[in-house]
């Protein structure tokens, strides 16, 4: 089932007819085939995030509890570690990770700061305790930062690879002026040693994504994760930056960090997710 898949995507990227393909794996059961077949004939550039249903459920269902709930619990651990007084949360998004984390710790910080470039930080700012929220990006919060504002720790739970990697390392070495740690969550992706590695690990990621929404499985798959997976495949220009966990820590080396901790958190279809805490 996923080796037709995997050949369909292929066929994808390279903008050839891949409805045979997809034809074979769905009618082998693929849910993800049908959905891109659907996705395919309908001939539209649907952005990810254009069904809002399907993201919500994707969001709150599926492998993505468990995820955060995880995430949660580890950052609260860690807030009581490194006794945290003034936290910066850098692309909050809706507060998933942040707020189960400070309502579980034992040792909140007295300031939470946060940044969230979209509107999600509308809903979420009422929710927040003491502290400030900028809906900004991080490279345009970092450029308005006065010299002397500084936190015990800045996080980021699966916000950064969001960001391309020149501008990425350029904010991180910037970010370390103003803070004592840092901690991101992200996923351990695998590095692939050829194109028939990627085609057949997509398949088999995103197939495995799609079955764990049970009955909401087709909305998903059709309403979110075939319109990502068709925009990652097709793009020009890529907008997201996953790595695996080692070039992370690299990546952070390469800024000035000192990696101090690499802990596993959560495992994901999509991939492991670990935290790294890094002394700036």
């Amino acid at each position: 089932m996923t080796d037709a898949l995997a050949q369909a995507l292929r066929l994808l990227a390279d903008h050839g007819d891949a409805r045979p393909w997809l034809a074979k794996a769905r009618d082998e059961g693929s849910l993800m085939a049908a959905a891109l077949l659907d996705a395919v004939a309908g001939e539209d550039e649907r952005n990810a995030y254009d069904a809002p249903r399907a993201f919500e459920v994707f969001i709150r269902a599926g492998g993505n509890p468990p995820l955060y709930t995880a995430v949660s619990a580890a950052l609260a651990r860690l807030y009581e570690q490194l006794g945290v007084r003034c936290l910066l949360d850098i692309g909050v998004g809706d507060g998933m990770a942040l707020l189960p984390a400070l309502g579980q710790t034992r040792r909140a910080p007295n300031t939470v700061d946060v940044i969230e470039p979209s509107g999600l930080l509308d809903a979420l700012r009422p929710r927040l305790p003491a502290g400030k929220a900028w809906q900004l990006t991080l490279q345009a919060f970092l450029a308005q930062l006065a010299p002397e504002r500084r936190w015990d720790l800045a996080q980021a739970t699966f916000a950064l690879q969001s960001i391309a990697p020149g501008e990425r390392l350029a904010a991180l070495k910037r970010l370390r002026r103003h803070v004592t740690r840092l901690a991101i969550v992200e996923f351990d992706v695998p590095a692939f040693k050829s194109a028939d590695e990627r085609f057949a690990s997509l398949a088999r990621r995103y197939e495995l994504a799609a079955r764990g929404y049970d009955d909401e499985a087709a909305l998903v798959a059709g309403g979110f994760l075939a319109p990502m997976l068709l925009g990652q495949l097709r793009a020009t220009t890529p907008s997201n930056y996953e790595q695996p966990i080692a070039a992370w820590q690299d990546e952070l080396v390469r800024a000035g960090y000192r990696v101090a901790a690499t802990t596993h958190v959560h495992d994901y279809s999509w991939a492991p997710a670990w935290l790294i805490v890094a002394k700036a």
